[in-house]
């Protein structure tokens, strides 16, 4: 278990153009997710019998795509990757090297890409009155869209608020990262899908609890 004052000394030697890049980025791409929702929402009244187990793959993998999980989103990427081929990194030394299997990123990444894997090869679903699943498909996507919106304000808060050091300021970043993959996975509409899928999104679940 990898203590606070662990994590406060790994964000510590984050600098503020490194986290404003992330911030930024991962801002940019909660936008874009919460404008696929809208227009998937848009879409959802016109689908015809049938289509509505590859509407929510479309929608699940659409929302998986836009999650912040690139070297763009990450502080500690982009001061330590590349050139400094992660020499120094905080996380590195605290959760292993994201390029080590058994590192904390290593097997969130692997389960995250299994889980879109799974969805988009998926091709049982489970029977449900299409109603029901107009009805779980609504919810998923306006919950979505709703919590990138919040995602997308609260970094930008996390750069405006007077914390008490730029390290606080990093420590609350990641937090806000993971608090928010969790509750995207949790968002997404996996009760359509068949039992692999739900086991995806339960390992994914899982790994996320080592990610910060």
């Amino acid at each position: 278990m990898i203590g606070q004052e662990e994590l406060l000394s790994a964000a510590a030697a984050i600098s503020a153009a490194s986290l404003e890049q992330a911030a930024v980025a991962v801002a940019e791409a909660c936008g874009e997710l919460s404008r696929w929702a809208g227009l998937f929402e848009s879409r959802l009244g016109g689908l015809a019998p049938g289509e509505e187990h590859k509407f929510a793959r479309a929608f699940s993998l659409t929302m998986l795509g836009h999650l912040p999980v690139r070297p763009a989103t990450c502080p500690f990427c982009i001061q330590y990757g590349r050139d400094r081929s992660c020499a120094g990194c905080g996380y590195a030394a605290t959760h292993g090297r994201c390029d080590d299997d058994a590192s904390a990123f290593s097997i969130f990444i692997e389960a995250f890409q299994e889980l879109g894997r799974v969805i988009y090869q998926d091709t049982e679903g489970r029977p449900i009155e299409m109603n029901e699943i107009e009805a779980i498909l609504r919810i998923s996507i306006s919950r979505a869209q709703e919590r990138a919106g919040r995602m997308a304000e609260e970094v930008k808060a996390c750069l405006e608020e007077a914390w008490p050091g730029q390290e606080c300021r990093t420590m609350q970043f990641m937090l806000l990262k993971a608090g928010y993959l969790k509750d995207m996975i949790d968002l997404l509409p996996f009760c359509l899908f068949s039992s692999e899928v739900e086991d995806g999104v339960r390992r994914v679940k899982d790994a996320l609890q080592k990610y910060w």
